[in-house]
């Protein structure tokens, strides 16, 4: 065991015990003006896990308890992705159509310790059918900070990934960027959490990513307060408010329908309504989503303070901060689901290495949202491949990034499936650092022993 490291940054950057952590000290660099001077540091683990979203905390708590040193990299100042980020404040995925549970592993976990807190609530989504759990956003960064710390993942926040390091088909390490300078972090695996593919990106792993007018759009959600206990939350009320605003101020809103959720805590009403169907993969376009986005939600809140009985006294708590992203790059792995698999509720039990119970939710149509049941309202099987990198030998991806078909993409992308797919991958990329090998058996056994559905 390494002795433990005694750096100011690194204590800043990473309170508490690091032993295992191996660290070396590349170059010192002053930034004339800014009056900043920190070390370029390395720090060394056998898992990487870039992004710290449901698939990331996955990943990185399914590593660790397998024996991994692992370090989970998050670009924002707390964890959670986009149900913190964007304040999508339900994660789909954890039951199918039948309401049965199809993953548990590390996801158990987060729900137990909701319920510790007595705050585990689920809503019956009316679009699907399926149950989902609803999230207070203070609560779900407590609950990740704490499930990351008890397993003893070392967290880095506020670093964002602008480089990676290859050998061959191998990731070495990455380069990462922080408010106070520079950080490089090397492993023997590498896991791809962040949603947008920024880890894949920066080393060139292959990707597949769909022209704009075929992928999911995106959506700015709005939280808004003093919406009354009896108050009609029907996509039907919703329609008619959006209508009559419509007619009698002309503005040309998309859609009138969409989806109204009371969420625990606050007592706020969640309004996933407002769509973008721009490029976010493009500065220029994600920039006009976020402003264009942030216009139409104070039309739709002014249609539902108007329209929709017992909205009379609400107001507009927050809206995002963050557009909700569905889609830009995703893994082309060494397997792939397609939509027939998940229509059919295809199993794989040779390789199978997590569930997805969510259906086909279609939102690459303007203004029209299209669902596609599993059969028998059950679930399909995500193997092995589908979370493998077919490029590179020490990578895989989890989350949105799941290796799909561009329909099968619409399942699998929610959160609770999520944590399946990132647990899947942080138990095979710790394996894999072990041995320098993945067996599928092996995985499969680890994640049953891990409390995994399969």
């Amino acid at each position: 065991m390494a002795a433990k490291p005694n750096s100011d940054l690194f204590e800043e950057l990473v309170p508490g015990d690091h032993d295992g952590v191996r660290r070396r000290r590349c170059r010192r660099t002053v930034h004339e003006g800014t009056r900043i001077a920190v070390d370029d540091e390395v720090l060394a683990f056998d898992v990487v896990v870039v992004g710290g979203g449901a698939a990331g905390v996955a990943a990185a708590v399914g590593a660790a308890v397998t024996g991994a040193r692992t370090c989970l990299v998050e670009q924002h100042g707390y964890l959670g992705g986009a149900a913190v980020a964007s304040s999508v404040l339900t994660y789909c995925g954890f039951f199918d159509r039948a309401h049965r549970q199809v993953v548990a592993g590390v996801g158990q976990l987060f729900l137990d310790r909701l319920a510790e807190l007595d705050l585990y609530r689920t809503h019956v989504s009316q679009a699907s059918g399926n149950k989902v759990v609803l999230l207070d956003l203070e609560t779900t960064k407590r609950v990740l900070d704490s499930l990351l710390l008890d397993s003893g993942v070392t967290v880095l926040l506020r670093s964002i990934v602008h480089a990676a390091d290859t050998d061959g088909d191998r990731i070495t390490a990455v380069r990462l960027v922080h408010p106070g300078g520079a950080l490089t972090v090397s492993g023997s695996a590498f896991i791809d959490c962040s949603g947008d593919g920024a880890l894949l990106a920066a080393a060139g792993v292959e990707t597949v990513v769909l022209p704009v007018e075929e992928r999911q759009a995106s959506t700015l959600v709005m939280r808004v307060g003093g919406v009354a206990a009896d108050a009609d939350l029907t996509p039907a009320g919703m329609a008619r408010a959006v209508r009559a605003y419509r007619a009698a101020r002309g503005v040309p809103l998309p859609r009138d329908h969409g989806n109204l959720v009371r969420l625990p805590v606050s007592g706020e009403v969640m309004v996933l309504v407002v769509d973008q169907h721009r490029d976010m993969l493009d500065v220029a376009d994600a920039t006009r989503a976020a402003v264009e986005s942030r216009a139409q939600a104070q039309h739709y809140f002014a249609a539902l303070r108007a329209g929709a009985r017992g909205w009379e006294t609400s107001y507009l708590a927050a809206t995002g901060p963050e557009l909700g992203v569905r889609e830009t790059r995703r893994l082309r792995g060494r397997d792939v689901v397609t939509a027939e698999d998940v229509l059919a509720g295809r199993k794989r039990p040779d390789v199978v290495v997590a569930r997805g119970g969510w259906p086909i939710e279609d939102h690459s149509e303007p203004g029209r949202v299209r669902h596609d049941d599993v059969r028998d309202g059950g679930w399909f099987d995500i193997p092995l491949g589908a979370v493998t990198a077919a490029s590179m030998r020490n990578v895989w991806a989890a989350g949105r990034l799941v290796s799909t078909d561009r329909r099968a993409y619409a399942s699998t992308r929610v959160m609770g499936t999520a944590f399946a797919t990132g647990h899947a991958a942080g138990v095979a990329a710790a394996l894999h650092a072990r041995t320098g090998a993945v067996d599928v058996a092996a995985v499969q056994r680890t994640l049953r022993e891990q409390g995994a559905l399969l």
